[in-house]
């Protein structure tokens, strides 16, 4: 149970705490520099181990309240000590660049509410539960990618890291249950129009009764069960024997051509 606890205290931290990612990128970008990429996972494992022993016994909210509530007062500062296009610019980016993991988790939680409210709702509490653990696995990844591009390549390779994080812990936990309820919704939108398409083409086709769609159309076809050249030679069976030609004396067969079908077989 200890050691459970401590990972989950370490995962909010890898999370939420800057103070955290900070060193955590700060440790690998030294270690990297010094070693080179020999024994590269050690180094990054190392890393995240001196950023979880260093802010333990620091506040978590604390440490976001410091983040977020000094954003503004350090581009101000900068801002004013800055001087020509690129200082200016440099003074608005760098600030947000070092909140940049805080920052875009706290969006991607955002962002997230409506597809785990979405799971709730369709799968009960356990599946709720089990989107919000998918979920968490995935911003996980993305933030210690987001770590492991800066500390090695900087902010590019930071903006690298994070996507390719996301995009392995995604191929792991599987996709969320608004993709998969996305894909199902298109997948009965293409079986609709496939339908609609078979009918046009062939209206006299026998397709299963569709209900529940928006039209609230039945397609339900009778399907002819003899073709007209079995039910000429049923004619002439009934017919053989008789005086002259009875063909051109059925009415059903005169008003519907299939007489005509003996002279051009």
């Amino acid at each position: 149970m200890v050691g459970i606890s401590r990972i989950l205290k370490a995962g909010g931290r890898l999370l939420f705490d800057p103070k955290f990612q900070d060193i955590a990128a700060d440790t690998l970008r030294a270690s990297k520099k010094a070693k080179g990429f020999q024994n590269f996972h050690r180094q990054i494992g190392d890393a995240f181990i001196k950023a979880e022993k260093n802010t333990k016994d620091t506040s978590l909210l604390k440490s976001m309240k410091e983040s977020l509530g000094s954003l503004f007062p350090d581009i101000q500062k900068k801002w004013k000590a800055a001087s020509g296009f690129k200082g200016k610019l440099k003074a608005i980016l760098e600030p947000l660049w070092q909140r940049m993991p805080l920052i875009g988790v706290l969006l991607s939680v955002l962002l997230e509410i409506p597809n785990i409210v979405s799971a709730f709702q369709d799968k009960g509490f356990l599946g709720g539960i089990a989107e919000i653990g998918k979920s968490t696995a995935r911003l996980a990844g993305s933030t210690a990618g987001f770590i492991i591009g800066a500390g090695v390549f900087g902010p590019i390779g930071g903006l690298v890291g994070g996507f390719a994080g996301d995009w392995l812990v995604s191929k792991i936990v599987g996709k969320s249950h608004s993709e998969k309820k996305a894909e199902a919704e298109e997948n009965v939108a293409e079986t609709q129009q496939e339908y609609t398409d078979q009918i046009v083409n062939n209206p006299y086709a026998q397709y299963p009764t569709q209900t529940g769609y928006t039209t609230g159309t039945n397609y339900n076809y009778i399907q002819p069960t003899m073709t007209p050249q079995q039910l000429l030679a049923m004619q002439q069976m009934l017919y053989s024997g008789g005086f002259g030609s009875p063909m051109d004396q059925d009415f059903m067969a005169m008003t519907s051509g299939i007489n005509r079908l003996n002279y051009l077989c």
